[in-house]
């Protein structure tokens, strides 16, 4: 029997990207969005939407409106599709995948099978919510989309439904479909001077967390309804890291995240 560091090495076969890698830009935005194999250069047929530059092994989008992008990679990747360019176009879906600036704003989005041509690595995000500045414990800190107590007689389902409502303006159907129960995190702590809200400090307080994950796409966007919280922005990966180590999240929610990172193999 294989060992499971073997097992995880039969999937995550690429430990770097090789030198002869072209790395994907988008005109007006910093970063790297993606790499595309030599192959895939050469085969590729570059209108005026692209600027290759095969000196610095680069690709541009170009485009100063997220239109202009769109069209410009539509047309890219639907005239390799009819000319029978690349198997994977063959596989055409129909479905979207999001590109996201670092402002965390939809920059452009492709047609799904055709992503990996581009190597658009799938980036995870998540919409967190910052609490309000007049909460009594740990304002503006940070936590996740929506949260709330289970009160007697409600399921912890109900009690999502109506807190996404509440919190996020987030209809019921949308949750009652799509969200999904992951599991409970569980943990026993004590109340301290600053998070008593005028009670006593030293009291032992055991809490178990029902955890729901849902996957939406660009059109849903969570928003405060009842001003429990201050805002609800999107986060990468690494900014949510980095508010981690900041000690930015409220620390049951930070548990939270930590459950998410481990569930999904951001860290072991």
């Amino acid at each position: 029997m294989k060992s499971y560091i073997a097992l995880c090495d039969d999937c995550d076969r690429l430990p770097e990207y090789p030198a002869t890698c072209y790395t994907l830009h988008i005109q007006g935005f910093e970063g790297v969005y993606g790499h595309l194999i030599e192959d895939t250069i050469k085969s590729m047929t570059w209108n005026d939407s692209w600027v290759v530059n095969h000196d610095e092994l680069t690709v541009t989008l170009r485009g100063d409106t997220r239109e202009s992008r769109q069209e410009g990679i539509d047309k890219t990747l639907l005239f390799e599709r009819d000319k029978g360019t690349f198997k994977v176009l063959k596989k055409w879906t129909g479905e979207r995948f999001p590109i996201y600036g670092p402002g965390r704003e939809l920059i452009v989005d492709l047609e799904r099978s055709g992503a990996t041509l581009f190597d658009s690595d799938g980036r995870v995000s998540i919409w967190l919510a910052r609490r309000a500045p007049t909460k009594t414990l740990y304002p503006n800190r940070l936590g996740v989309t929506v949260g709330g107590s289970l009160p007697a007689r409600e399921t912890p389902l109900e009690c999502l439904i109506r807190e996404s409502q509440e919190e996020a303006s987030l209809p019921a159907d949308l949750i009652s479909k799509h969200a999904k129960s992951t599991g409970i995190t569980a943990f026993v702590t004590a109340s301290e001077s600053e998070t008593t809200s005028g009670g006593e400090s030293g009291l032992i307080r055991a809490e178990t967390q029902f955890v729901y994950d849902m996957k939406v796409d660009e059109n849903v966007i969570p928003t405060p309804f009842d001003m429990e919280a201050s805002d609800i922005s999107l986060y990468s990966i690494d900014e949510i890291k980095k508010a981690l180590d900041d000690r930015e999240f409220t620390p049951g929610n930070g548990c939270l995240i930590l459950d998410f990172f481990i569930r999904h193999g951001f860290v072991t």
